[in-house]
């Protein structure tokens, strides 16, 4: 049986996916600016999802569109952004659930993208 929306944290998902956002970006080199203009959005937008705030007081939900803008312009696929994709939905994103969670996430993309940047440096 689907889960209600309602029962769903999107706060601890958009937490997930800014905390993602923020470290790809920093380990690509690359300044908010930069990350927006090669993915063809506004800086405030790229730093709106980074917060994790939008307008009225709510968290960031990014259109899928600008997902895979931002995956594009940072050479990454999309699922490196989005948390818990490889889970079933859960109520809270496990990620946020401690310091120690996030750090191995951090850890992880790191990891990759050292792999992803030789491996197309090599080609």
């Amino acid at each position: 049986m689907p889960r209600e929306e309602s029962s769903i944290e999107w706060v601890t998902y958009g937490d997930s996916l800014a905390h993602r956002l923020v470290a790809i970006r920093k380990e690509r080199g690359l300044s908010q600016e930069a990350l927006a203009q090669l993915a063809g959005v506004h800086r405030n937008q790229v730093s709106n999802i980074e917060r994790n705030v939008s307008s009225g007081d709510r968290s960031a939900d990014p259109h899928l569109s600008t997902i895979y803008a931002l995956a594009s312009a940072l050479g990454v696929a999309p699922k490196l952004l989005l948390p818990d994709v490889d889970t079933l939905v859960a109520r809270r994103s496990a990620e946020q659930e401690s310091a120690e969670a996030m750090s191995r996430v951090e850890d992880d993309l790191r990891e990759l993208l050292q792999r992803t940047y030789f491996r197309s440096t090599e080609e």
